[in-house]
């Protein structure tokens, strides 16, 4: 058990992060739980989950000082937001869209990252029904979610939010049906974050025929215990459309690549 804990100093002591609170006491946390898990004859996880001492995107300043700008408004990890940092400068040329914004700070990092990439310019969509909605619909088997979930947030307080980003538009409404009004085509990339598999299988459906070349779908929430519909819309999604190609990303997301756009 001490060795063990020397091991947590010793990467603790390596991390161009120690010295943030946050990141302190996550480490602590992390390091406890895994001993009380122990005690009671768990196997050992992997801790840390992830090696951080010398990954090249924790020293990149551009990107942690979006990540300080959005983690107050997200709940995506620095994992997942890596993730969507480097996919947003992988796609080509094109508009850019998020479905399921909820507070605007993954949105406002799919900015951060276009300023800082080759599509610096590129239109931005952001689509939620904000404190209007919640879900429109859940199945009987996704019991972790209500039809109100996810409306302590703010229209307006998001648009403010991405008031520096005079390529942004922030739409109120269920997606698609708010799309409409925009025709959106040549998606060069898009965020889908919207946890429940009617939601999903109905934005994939209408993204398909609109996107650009050298276009991807980023999914969050895939291997997520609490979303297993995202999971059951991705396969059903597949199932009719063969020529799309999965992969899954840690440590809970999906890219979807359109092979014939490629």
């Amino acid at each position: 058990m001490f060795r063990d804990f020397k091991a947590h100093v010793s990467n603790w002591r390596k991390n161009p992060r120690r010295a943030q609170p946050k990141f302190l006491l996550s480490r602590l946390g992390r390091y406890f739980l895994v001993e009380i898990l122990r005690l009671f004859g768990y196997p050992r996880p992997l801790s840390p989950p992830i090696e951080t001492g010398r990954v090249e995107m924790l020293y990149n300043p551009t990107f942690l000082s979006s990540v300080a700008q959005v983690s107050e408004y997200t709940y995506l990890d620095e994992a997942r937001l890596a993730n969507l940092w480097n996919l947003v400068k992988f796609v080509g040329d094109g508009i850019f869209v998020e479905v399921g914004t909820f507070r605007g700070g993954t949105a406002l990092h799919i900015c951060n990252a276009i300023d800082d990439s080759q599509h610096a310019g590129a239109r931005f969509y952001s689509f939620d029904p904000f404190e209007r909605g919640g879900f429109e619909s859940i199945g009987s088997d996704e019991s972790a979610f209500r039809v109100d979930s996810f409306t302590e947030t703010n229209y307006a307080e998001v648009v403010e939010r991405l008031s520096a980003k005079p390529n942004a538009q922030v739409v109120q409404g269920y997606f698609p049906q708010a799309a409409e009004p925009f025709d959106l085509r040549d998606i060069a990339f898009c965020h889908l974050d919207v946890d429940l598999y009617e939601a999903n299988l109905k934005c994939l459906n209408y993204l398909v025929p609109r996107l650009a070349l050298r276009s991807a779908i980023l999914v969050d929430d895939l291997g997520h215990v609490a979303t297993p519909g995202v999971r059951r819309a991705i396969h059903h999604f597949l199932a009719q459309n063969p020529s799309f190609l999965l992969i899954e990303m840690f440590p809970c997301q999906g890219l979807l690549l359109p092979r014939h756009l490629w």
